[in-house]
């Protein structure tokens, strides 16, 4: 039905570990927890700091530091969440361990899906599909899981008619799709 020469780069898939880690339903739950325990810790050592005072001025005034390295902390996470995944990915590069092929062809079949990269071939059934998050004129990624999946970039369809049959016919393999 669909057949697509993908070529990504590392900035592609950089793209992608941002957006899972930022806004897709799977990491953006992971940063929460990690900014509620951020919280959870200053409001206990707050609470500490605050006791050992015995809740007078000074106390309050010992935990202002504090606070504010807290705020900034969480101003700044999205960013350095960002800088840490460049170096891992950076790192990865290095050790020659990137996790996507540079080049693939996928071919999009009425039950199921086939990726072909130099080293490998994976099929997936339709069903093993448990989202689908499109970021409206840039890229589609069909999760297959928590952490994988594949990437599809706007720039395969020759027209806009061939980009919309083939959302469209994504549309009728996945219950959750997701617009960005």
């Amino acid at each position: 039905m669909y057949q697509f020469d993908i070529r990504l780069t590392d900035k592609d898939y950089l793209d992608y570990n941002i957006f899972w880690g930022i806004k897709s339903p799977y990491g953006s739950k992971q940063i929460l927890k990690l900014r509620v325990l951020l919280t959870v810790v200053f409001a206990i050592i707050a609470l500490l700091s605050l006791s050992g005072g015995g809740f007078g001025a000074e106390a309050f005034l010992s935990i202002i530091p504090a606070g504010i390295v807290f705020v900034i902390a969480q101003l700044i996470f999205v960013p350095v969440f960002k800088w840490v995944l460049r170096g891992q990915l950076n790192s990865l590069k290095a050790k020659g361990k990137m996790g996507y092929s540079p080049i693939s062809t996928i071919e999009f079949g009425v039950e199921r899906f086939v990726e072909t990269t130099p080293e490998n071939k994976t099929e997936q059934a339709y069903t093993a599909i448990e989202r689908i998050s499109i970021l409206k004129g840039k890229v589609i990624y069909i999760h297959v899981n928590s952490v994988m999946a594949y990437i599809v970039p706007f720039s395969v369809f020759d027209t806009k008619e061939q980009e919309t049959a083939f959302l469209t016919f994504l549309g009728t393999k996945c219950a959750v799709v997701d617009l960005y």
